[in-house]
């Protein structure tokens, strides 16, 4: 699976984890657009958090 992740950058990766870790925490099974925007908003230093 790391190897599919490789084509994106640092910061992609991280909001995929974030994303995975919300997904986690509310006890889902699959990672999805609600996740990716949680994770997206826990990115510090992202354009999202900024809006």
């Amino acid at each position: 699976m790391s190897d599919k992740l490789d084509r994106f950058t640092k910061r992609a990766r991280r909001v995929l984890t974030l994303a995975q870790e919300e997904a986690l925490r509310l006890n889902h099974n699959y990672i999805g657009t609600e996740h990716l925007l949680l994770g997206l908003v826990r990115e510090e230093n992202g354009v999202a958090v900024k809006v």
